[in-house]
Parts: structure tokens; sequence; C-alpha cells
């Protein structure tokens, strides 16, 4: 293990540029927005197409056929807005629900952009009096922007169907985040259609400049916040890598320095998307925490070797420059409000607590640290949490594999049965949880059985 420096005493940060300590809110803002918008689509299909007579089963699959292109297409713009890193988005709700609002409302479009194309064809194939596949080939050769909306659905459902959690287990983070960026090019090619063929926008002007609207805050949003706001941060900072060291024997740090670091404002707990800006991976951007206090020298991510480009991080060069975005993330002590906490890390989920252990520790709070790992040797930053129980009380249990800690393996102590005996008084704290899916869904399930209220519970996704 490289050594740690030791964290500086007498560095002056500039405080009015720290966020505000408080919580999220806009949550009711964005379900208006959200249903709001639905309302107004709802509206205006039935201004146009939607109150027209139902004279036979082709024109009612045709009519359920126009209403789910719409809001299938609708909530598609949404999933692009999810992941749109919005401050106000992520802000209010947070990345975990964010992650979760992604994924269901990505398996809803899907599912209605299906019943377009399935009730679409069956209706039209209905008047013609042909076969099904007759009348997609119909479509493919005579109907301005088809073909492309086509593709453009096959490739919605490959996306889909590649996200789905057993599927992306097998296969790399960044075949992953390749496969996301056709998502981009679906909805490109699915918009000519839209307008070209779509009977709702056929005279009906302002359905045209409301959808075209929708389109554009989405995409302002996008351009904005994924290109041009790391770009400007770039500009102020010029964020470069400063060195590469070890941390026990699967974890490096990489500490990165720039321009008035003082300035860049982020919780302790917070995390970044990260660009390294070489010829290996400047295409690729990874979530990684913060692990380190705000010092106004330097910012440290500390990862664990497992992935491609996980492994790789040893060699990225000293000098590379890094664009960042962010910092994200609700899990910070501002969501605290008892005067006990208790954290509990697994693996390289340690990185985010170590930072918030030492916040809350220096704002007067009990905290309790249990370390879950599989050995001595994988425990990274064991200096680190050595001083910050010597210096800012903070107890830290080491819960190992390898050896007992009072009479039982780690894993054992974080079953419901054991937890509370462990912590006897873990009702009365707050709990921050981060670690691999599997235990913090144990842990989380260990909780409910010892009651403890689900607001006192806090967990992020530190992954896309």
């Amino acid at each position: 293990m490289g050594p740690v420096p030791a964290a500086p005493t007498a560095v002056i940060v500039d405080e009015s540029a720290r966020p505000e300590r408080r919580g999220g809110a806009g949550g009711g803002a964005i379900a208006l927005l959200f249903f709001g918008n639905a309302a107004l689509i709802l509206l205006l299909w039935l201004r146009a197409t939607g109150s027209q007579p139902v004279n036979s089963s082709a024109d009612e699959l045709n009519q359920i056929g126009r209403l789910t292109a719409l809001l299938g297409t609708y909530l598609v713009l949404w999933q692009l807005l999810f992941m749109s890193r919005v401050p106000w988005l992520e802000r209010s709700l947070g990345m975990e629900t964010l992650m979760g609002l992604h994924r269901w409302n990505g398996y809803a479009a899907l599912t209605l952009l299906l019943a377009h194309a399935v009730t679409q064809t069956m209706g039209y194939a209905s008047t013609a009096k042909v076969s099904f596949v007759a009348q997609l080939v119909d479509f493919a050769q005579h109907y301005d922007g088809l073909l492309a909306a086509m593709v453009a659905l096959v490739l919605l459902v490959a996306v889909t169907v590649l996200s789905i959690a057993i599927v992306r287990r097998h296969m790399a983070y960044e075949t992953w985040y390749f496969v996301h960026l056709y998502a981009y090019l679906a909805v490109l090619l699915a918009f000519g259609h839209e307008l070209a063929t779509g009977s709702d926008f056929l005279g009906n002007p302002v359905f045209v400049w409301y959808w075209w609207a929708m389109y554009g805050a989405v995409g302002a949003c996008l351009l904005f916040y994924r290109l041009v706001a790391p770009l400007r941060l770039y500009a102020r900072h010029r964020f470069r890598v400063e060195r590469v060291e070890r941390e026990g024997n699967k974890a490096v740090s990489l500490y990165v320095g720039g321009r008035d670091l003082a300035a860049f404002a982020f919780e302790p707990g917070q995390f970044a998307v990260w660009r390294f800006l070489d010829g290996r991976r400047w295409w690729e951007a990874h979530p990684f925490t913060l692990s380190l206090p705000p010092n106004g020298k330097h910012l440290r991510l500390t990862v664990k070797r497992s992935g491609d480009f996980t492994t790789a991080m040893s060699s990225v060069r000293v000098g590379t420059p890094v664009l960042l975005e962010g910092p994200f993330g609700r899990f910070t002590s501002t969501t605290t409000t008892r005067e006990k906490a208790l954290l509990i890390a697994g693996g390289i989920g340690i990185t985010p607590l170590r930072v918030l252990a030492e916040d809350l520790a220096r704002d007067g709070v009990d905290v309790r640290l249990l370390y879950r790992a599989r050995r001595s040797a994988d425990v990274a930053l064991r200096d680190e949490l050595d001083r910050l129980s010597s210096e800012h009380g903070v107890r830290v249990d080491y819960l190992l594999s390898d050896r007992d800690t009072q009479g039982r393996r780690g894993g054992d102590w974080l079953r419901a049965q054991n937890l509370g005996r462990l912590v006897p008084d873990l009702i009365e704290r707050e709990v921050y949880l981060c670690g691999p899916i599997g235990m913090m869904d144990a842990v989380r399930a260990a909780l409910r059985q010892l009651e403890v209220p689900y607001r006192h519970i806090h967990t992020e996704v530190f992954r896309f």
C-alpha cells in the first residue's frame, strides 16, 4: 500500500462556495410537470383525431395506435431527461430514485411503442385487407420516415433488453454504455416519422409547435448539462491527474488537482462523473465518489480494480486532463436529523462513508462505522479510518470473513438477529449504507426487521 498523505491542517476553503446544507425538494413540481404535459398531450390528441367517430375495429386499432405513439414518445423524452443530469431533478429526487424511474419508465415507453406498432399495423392491414407482414412491407416502401421509425424501434428494444439487470451482469460496463448511445439515434430516427405521417400533427400547427418545443427542451438539457457544463467547469478549474496511488489489495486512488479548487463546491458523500481525456478513455464517463473531504488542494477518487476500466486506472498518466460532471447525490450529512449515525460499508463502498464519517464527526454527531470486507488485505483507506477513530472519536469495526469479531465472522454480524446486538442503540441512529447491491439489499431487509424507520435509512447508487 502506498503512503496516504495526512489531511491538510491549514487549508482555507471558500465556505461560501459550499452547497447549502439541506435536503432535496421539488418532487411535487416534477410530478406536476410530468402529468401536466401528459394531460396536454391527451387534450391535443382529442382535438386532432381522438374525437373522430369509430366505425370499425380498424378505426379503433388506429386510435389506440396513435395515442400509444404519442404517450410512448413522451415517455422516451422523459427517459432522456432523467439521465440528462439536470441539477434540479437530481437534487429533488436523488440519483437512486432517478435510476429507478429511468428503468421503469423505459419499460413503460417500450411497451407503449410496441403497442403502437402492432395496433397501427393491424388497423391499416384490416382496412387494406392484407396480411400483417404485407402491411409492414408497404409501410417501409411507401410511407415517409417509417423505415427509419422501424429501425428506431428495433434499437430501443435492443437497448432495453441489454439494460435488464440479469443481462448487464454478464456485460462490461463499457459495452453497456456504448449500446446506450444508440438510444439517441433511435429518438432522432423516429422524430421525422412522427411529423411526416402522424395524423395528429397534419394541419395542426399548435401540436407541431408543442412537439418541437418538447424535443428542443430535452435536447437543450442534454447539450448543456452533458457537454457545455463540464467544459465550463474544466475551463475554470483545469482538472488534471496529479498522482496515482495503490490503496490496499485491489484499490487505487487518483489525486486530481487544478485551479481554484476551493471554489469547487461539493458535500462529503457526493460523487462526480469522471472522464479521463487520454487516448484510451476519453469517450467513457464513469461515476465515482469523492473519497477525500474538501481541502482546496486536490480531489480524490478511490476505485476497486474490478472491470476493464477500473483495472486500468493505475495506468492513467500524471498530467492527464479530466472532465467532471457534478457533483451529484444526496448521500450527505444534510439528511441527518439525529445525534447518532451508523455507517455500514461493504468493499469499496467505504469511499463515500469515509468522507461522510469525518463530516458528521466534525458536526458533533456520534458516528459508528461498520466496514465489511473479505480479509484484512482488502480494507481500503485503513490508515485514514484509524486516524478518524483516534482524532475524531469515530468507532470503526472491521467485519472480516477471515477472522472473528466478538466471536462471529463479518457477514454474520449484518444479519438482523446479530446487528442489533453489535449496535445496541441502532434504533436511535441515522443509517447510511453503501456497498455491493446484494449486501445492501440484505442489510436493508435486516434494518426493516429491526424496525428502523425508512426515513432514517439512506442509500445512494454510484453507477449508471
